[in-house]
């Protein structure tokens, strides 16, 4: 049976909202089709291994309005985060370490700034078609895992 763990959230400002009505909708269910260097890139922010192990699972995004949910199965966990576009939010891991994060949306991109302690991350989404890019950079790290959609919504 698989774990679900659920990133505790706290949200912090509740600034203006970067409105998504116009953009591309990323709901739906993807599949991980490639990646390069993203082991590189969990050594470099320094990833337990429960994350490594989810590194590879199946990746679902519910959008509603300015709001992502984004949800990672793996055959033994399920890790669950969400966020508010323009809205600094804060989640804490099993080991109780706290990153601090804002989200925006570029068109039909999704970028994440993202700090935990001294280590600054940057996630940047692209939907394409039926294709999501992710790109992943920390230091000197830069990481691309690329998904295929199965299904929307």
């Amino acid at each position: 049976m698989a774990t679900v763990r659920v990133l505790r959230v706290d949200d912090h400002d509740e600034g203006d909202s970067m409105g998504s009505n116009a953009f591309s909708d990323f709901s739906g269910t993807y599949e991980l089709a490639g990646s390069d260097k993203y082991e590189e890139y969990l050594e470099a922010i320094d990833a337990d291994a429960t994350s490594r192990a989810a590194a590879s699972g199946q990746l679902k995004i519910k959008q509603e309005g300015d709001h992502y949910t984004l949800r990672t199965t793996t055959p033994t966990e399920t890790t669950v985060s969400q966020f508010t576009l323009g809205q600094e939010y804060v989640e804490t891991d099993d080991r109780d370490r706290r990153t601090q994060g804002i989200g925006r949306r570029d068109g039909n991109r999704i970028i994440m700034q993202l700090r935990r302690g001294a280590v600054e991350m940057t996630v940047v989404r692209t939907l394409d078609d039926e294709t999501l890019t992710a790109v992943f950079h920390s230091g000197n790290v830069t990481a691309t895992r690329n998904y295929r959609r199965l299904s929307d919504g």
